[in-house]
């Protein structure tokens, strides 16, 4: 991720208000290891040692610490290993011992945020970014773990639209953004709150490409997951069918407010949400029954 001086992920809002006192000062900086940066690793490295094994590409792995030889065979097998002791936040406090943030812990049954973080209480943050790494690595998540968080992904982030960027439980949550906003209230001034809760639509297309992911692996589990998933999957987008097909723009917009309220200050048509809707209504067209 970032550090506390700097954005390093997609949520990269930096304070701009003098009266408030958050200029240059990162909103979030999930400065540990983001879930979806430990994801989109996995998912290359994975692709490297594929690349590798087929003889396409001809490096093996890659020097570490050290000068110690770490294949990308082996580097995959650390991180499928790993990650759930680190990121999953069990319902009995079984991975508990593998976190030095779990003293913050205030929801159980999702996976973290980050790891590592210097404000520790931030790597407990339930977001959506976790979504990016079912998609693009499901091969290190449990299927029971993974859909037990997407079920309370589903209560507690999904909106009409977009996905909530942050619990609405939370402390931290803001619904509405406001680049205007001119007052002195830190959290909000100047659009701060930018990713503390806005509803952002390309993680939706995300949260569905999750739960069909999933839902394959669940059907042999719960014979019916599939198609229940792709039924429910093809009733939501409806509304966002509406929303091209009524908007001036004749596209999907960057966010909405709290609850699928419009946002004046968000883009009324965004390349990002339009894309990855695309990929999604691929994947669906790969999944037919």
């Amino acid at each position: 991720g970032g550090n506390l001086s700097n954005c390093g992920t997609w949520m990269d809002k930096m304070g701009e208000s003098d009266r408030a006192g958050n200029r240059g000062t990162p909103a979030t900086p999930r400065d540990g290891a983001a879930v979806e940066l430990v994801g989109l690793c996995r998912a290359v490295v994975g692709q490297l040692a594929g690349y590798h094994s087929n003889h396409v590409y001809p490096h093996s792995g890659v020097c570490g610490v050290g000068g110690r030889k770490i294949s990308f065979t082996e580097w995959t097998t650390m991180i499928d290993e790993n990650f759930e002791n680190m990121f999953w936040i069990d319902p009995s406090g079984l991975t508990d011992q593998y976190s030095p943030s779990s003293e913050f812990i205030n929801l159980r049954g999702i996976y973290r945020d980050s790891v590592y973080s210097r404000q520790p209480w931030s790597d407990n943050q339930f977001r959506p970014n976790f979504l990016v790494a079912i998609v693009v690595a499901p091969e290190m998540f449990t299927v029971g773990r993974a859909w037990q968080a997407l079920n309370t992904a589903q209560n507690r982030l999904l909106g009409p639209l977009g996905m909530r960027t942050l619990d609405p439980s939370d402390w931290k949550y803001r619904g509405f953004y406001d680049q205007s906003d001119d007052s002195d209230n830190y959290e909000t001034a100047h659009g701060y709150n930018y990713h503390q809760g806005p509803e952002w639509l390309w993680l939706q297309a995300y949260y569905y490409r999750a739960r069909l992911a999933m839902a394959n692996r669940m059907e042999s589990i719960q014979p019916g997951t599939l198609n229940a998933t792709i039924n429910n999957i093809k009733q939501s987008l409806s509304l966002h069918q509406f929303i091209i097909e009524s908007s001036s723009w004749h596209g999907l917009p960057e966010l909405t407010n709290r609850n699928g309220d419009c946002c004046q200050y968000s883009c009324p048509i965004q390349a990002w949400s339009m894309g990855c809707f695309m990929e999604l209504l691929l994947d669906l067209s790969n999944n037919k029954l």
